[in-house]
């Protein structure tokens, strides 16, 4: 009896240290900005003619050939392309709502990674990425309807949702992201 009360004791102290151990990653939810965030868009951003999208990594306008999937990046949306360029000007647009999803990349056979071992072997996605989608307050404007600002595509246990800092690194000095109660606005 002792020794069952004993490995009872045990076992329970083991669980409860493991369940605040943590991983230090963020929460499966966690969305690098809330309703209210203003984000400042300080110069000039040009949307492609046939697009609906301009393309933001590193702080540098790109095109999305361009874009590393496995680097953070962040993309303006339009409401529908255009068949003319048109300029996103600068002006300060709010977060109306935050939704977190997920991209994956299924692979019919398995693709080896350098440093990765072998991706896509079964059903599951062979890499994810988590986007963050943010409805923005356009009042009196046409566009642009959203910023989506995705984490770097990795396999499902490593994917994690863009933070606030590799949101910011990603748009550079072109937008300025007030969070509220986070400081390097």
């Amino acid at each position: 009896m002792r020794i069952h009360a004993l490995a009872v004791v045990a076992i329970s102290l083991g669980l409860a240290a493991c369940q605040s151990a943590g991983t230090g990653k963020p929460g499966y939810f966690s969305n690098p900005v809330e309703v209210g965030t203003a984000l400042e868009v300080v110069e000039v951003l040009r949307v492609p003619a046939g697009s609906a999208r301009v393309y933001l990594q590193g702080g540098e306008v790109s095109r999305y050939e361009h874009i590393d999937q496995y680097q953070p990046f962040c993309y303006f949306l339009m409401h529908k392309p255009s068949p003319v360029a048109r300029d996103i000007r600068p002006a300060t647009f709010n977060v109306r709502s935050v939704e977190l999803r997920e991209q994956d990349v299924r692979l019919a056979t398995p693709l080896r990674v350098a440093h990765r071992g072998v991706f896509g072997s079964g059903d599951g996605p062979g890499v994810i990425a988590f986007e963050t989608h943010m409805l923005l307050d356009i009042t009196g404007q046409a566009d642009p309807e959203r910023l989506v600002c995705s984490g770097a595509f990795a396999p499902p246990m490593e994917a994690a949702p863009v933070r606030l800092d590799e949101m910011r690194q990603a748009l550079g000095k072109k937008v300025v992201v007030r969070a509220p109660g986070s400081a390097g606005s």
